[in-house]
């Protein structure tokens, strides 16, 4: 089992404990913070946001950490503990 992930939620200043059963989106639910999110309806990508900073627990880049030109995010349904020590998002 892997250690739980801080989920760093910058512009509110907000930290929440991702538990290692969880993904990052079950989290932010749990404490009852609001996120753009239709996944589970089957429309991919509306929980992506931006990665302001993350760090890892080993070199290996998860893949729900998706590079683009000029900008790192993140899935945050698919977010979760393990390679993933530190989250920082832009919400």
């Amino acid at each position: 089992m892997s250690d739980p992930m801080n989920l760093e939620l910058r512009r509110t200043g907000v930290t929440v404990r991702v538990p290692p059963e969880s993904t990052a989106l079950e989290a932010l639910e749990d404490h009852g913070i609001a996120v753009d999110s239709m996944c589970r309806t089957g429309i991919c990508g509306t929980c992506e946001t931006t990665v302001l900073g993350a760090e890892f627990a080993s070199a290996a880049i998860p893949a729900s950490i998706l590079s683009g030109p000029g900008r790192c995010t993140v899935r945050l349904c698919i977010a979760e503990p393990g390679p993933l020590t530190r989250l920082i998002i832009d919400l």
